[in-house]
């Protein structure tokens, strides 16, 4: 590896906060540092991957291989069985509902917990701290047993964090990075935390992202890759993607670019655009959640980049597959089944409350994978595992 130096999105959407920006991104905020800025030319759509030399072809297809097939390939989620509570009551809180990838873990939770005869209330947490501190209380105020956020920093709504521990009721959460397989993060000082949060193997999904950059460019990708460092998914994600990119002997990898996620609507498109001007032999750019590629997309094709540049991000979203399906600037997208998320927080959940051992890892190996062209879902759908998880659980739990 060598290091040098050197479609509109709804605005309402691009604005939020970043907890809500994130969707089924991660959460708890950190340091954060501020968008890099730069200031050349280009044309149309990318379609045809970059030719390349270096290793075999078949070394090239392996790769691809890796990337593209789903881990793991089949169940590996808790086998110990667990008796469900009877006649719960559950608050489903998602960091935004207008965002699919915030929904889709509450859908999960729906499906599950009409197996187990339960009741589920989903709340849209509004993308603000206040609206998800409010949904935590009147979750409490509708008599929920126990509450699951969805991509809400922990951070930002230590009210309702605290008003569920006055009530005893316990708060689990998904898609946050805060758990295992993740390096597991405690709250700092006097917060509180998440009795357990359910997500992928964010590293190892980095991992194959970076062997997706190495087979589409043949070894010999020279990528920027942009990062936020309020996020620890996004970080996780980003140590799997650079150490394997390491390992690419031909690749160039440009210094990190971090943005915050209140400069996704406006300052993240320009500052990418503006990068790519100045440094015309960069040809793959990683973007590290699908709400912030969302609006980089359109900046990059709107100054005629578009045949320049191949992008990669992070989460599954709808509209960023879509981009993929058309070769429209995004190629290819590192996602996370969320349905299973669903099923797997109640999982946690069950074990929870009945006082037995969570399920190790706490993100019960949720299935992940790189999703291009040539494997995405048809349009208007998530994508989900191809083995039959629902039904693992369903007898897990009777």
């Amino acid at each position: 590896m060598k290091n040098t130096r050197g479609r509109r999105i709804r605005q309402t959407v691009l604005a939020l906060p970043v907890a809500a920006v994130l969707a089924t991104g991660t959460a708890w905020a950190g340091t954060a540092s501020h968008a890099q800025a730069a200031s050349g030319s280009g044309g149309g759509d990318h379609n045809a991957a970059p030719p390349g030399r270096g290793f075999h072809s078949d070394q090239w297809s392996d790769l691809h291989k890796a990337a593209t097939t789903e881990s793991p390939s089949k169940y590996q989620g808790p086998t110990a069985p667990v008796t469900a509570p009877k006649h719960l009551k559950v608050a489903v809180i998602t960091c935004l509902s207008i965002l699919s990838g915030c929904v889709s873990p509450a859908t999960g939770a729906e499906q599950a917990a009409k197996k187990l005869g339960w009741q589920v209330r989903v709340l849209d947490g509004g993308g603000t701290p206040d609206k998800q501190n409010a949904q935590m209380l009147n979750a409490l105020s509708w008599g929920a047993d126990i509450i699951l956020n969805i991509a809400i920093d922990p951070n930002a709504v230590q009210d309702g964090l605290r008003a569920a521990k006055h009530a005893g009721v316990p708060v689990g959460a998904g898609s946050n990075g805060l758990d295992s397989p993740n390096p597991p993060i405690k709250p700092t000082g006097s917060n509180l935390g998440y009795a357990f949060d359910v997500g992928p193997d964010y590293a190892a999904l980095g991992t194959k992202a970076a062997q997706w950059v190495q087979a589409d460019s043949k070894g010999k990708a020279n990528i920027v890759v942009y990062s936020d460092k309020e996020f620890p998914s996004v970080l996780a994600l980003q140590k799997g993607l650079l150490d394997e990119l390491k390992k690419c002997k031909d690749c160039t990898v440009q210094p990190l670019r971090y943005f915050t996620g209140n400069q996704v609507a406006q300052v993240l498109p320009q500052s990418v655009v503006s990068y790519l001007r100045s440094n015309p032999d960069v040809d793959y750019v990683f973007i590290p959640y699908d709400p912030a590629a969302a609006a980089v997309v359109p900046a990059i094709a709107q100054a005629g980049l578009g045949d320049k540049v191949r992008l990669i991000s992070v989460l599954g979203s709808q509209e960023n597959l879509n981009f993929v399906r058309n070769s429209h600037v995004q190629v290819a997208d590192a996602a996370y089944d969320n349905l299973y998320m669903g099923y797997a927080m109640l999982d946690q959940t069950s074990r929870l409350l009945t006082k037995k051992p969570l399920a190790e890892p706490h993100g019960e190996n949720l299935p992940y994978v790189v999703l291009d062209k040539g494997n995405a879902p048809k349009s208007g759908s998530d994508w989900h595992a191809s083995f039959d998880y629902s039904a693992t659980y369903d007898g897990l739990w009777k």
